[in-house]
């Protein structure tokens, strides 16, 4: 991950990590994370927002 994709290069280790995981979702409430509101074809949420999505 060569350019810089989060304003905190600490979270490029999560960006990573979903990548290689293939995760369909990054459950955070970190505001770094959230402001980008998606990676690639992953959706960033928060957690109010994912138990949202897994009770409907």
């Amino acid at each position: 991950m060569a350019q810089q994709v989060s304003r905190d290069a600490d979270d490029h280790a999560v960006l990573a990590c979903a990548l290689v995981a293939q995760a369909d979702l990054i459950v955070s409430g970190d505001d770094d994370l959230r402001v980008l509101k998606q990676f690639q074809e992953i959706r960033i949420v928060t957690p109010a927002q994912a138990v949202k999505m897994i009770s409907s």
